[in-house]
């Protein structure tokens, strides 16, 4: 659906985004790897919900930020496991290091703004993915 501008899906759109990667990634659901894979990958996402926590509740403490970067440069690592795996991983990649090099020259709004590319809008946009990816339903 387009909203001034940009687009937004709709539930029938998720529904058919869903239905296609049961297709595409189904062998890849049964993988005991990306399972393993993923396992670890919940034990950095527990790290990374902490880490943001802090860095706002520590009025944006430069340890804290320091925190959050040293999370997703290991999951920047970690997503190189499976980029054979999900090619277009690659570009979460891209985006974390660019957000990253940001972050790093002063832009503080790369750590958490909500509306650009920032490190946590990115890592959140990987996590509702690989939820996809492997038919897994969002914690609530």
């Amino acid at each position: 659906m387009s909203a001034d501008g940009r687009y937004l899906v709709v539930p029938e759109g998720t529904a058919a985004v869903h239905e296609f990667y049961t297709k595409l990634y189904g062998p890849l659901r049964e993988d005991a790897a990306i399972d393993a894979w993923y396992n670890r990958f919940e034990t950095l996402n527990d790290q990374f919900i902490k880490a943001v926590s802090d860095w706002q509740k520590s009025d944006e403490d430069e340890k804290a930020k320091t925190k959050i970067l040293r999370v997703v440069e290991r999951l920047s690592k970690a997503l190189r496991d499976i980029v054979p795996m999900i090619p277009r991983y690659e570009n979460y990649v891209r985006r974390f290091n660019e957000g990253v090099a940001r972050v790093d020259r002063g832009e503080r709004d790369y750590v958490c703004g909500p509306s650009i590319d920032s490190v946590h809008t990115v890592w959140f946009e990987f996590h509702e993915d690989i939820l996809s990816v492997l038919g897994r339903p969002r914690d609530v």
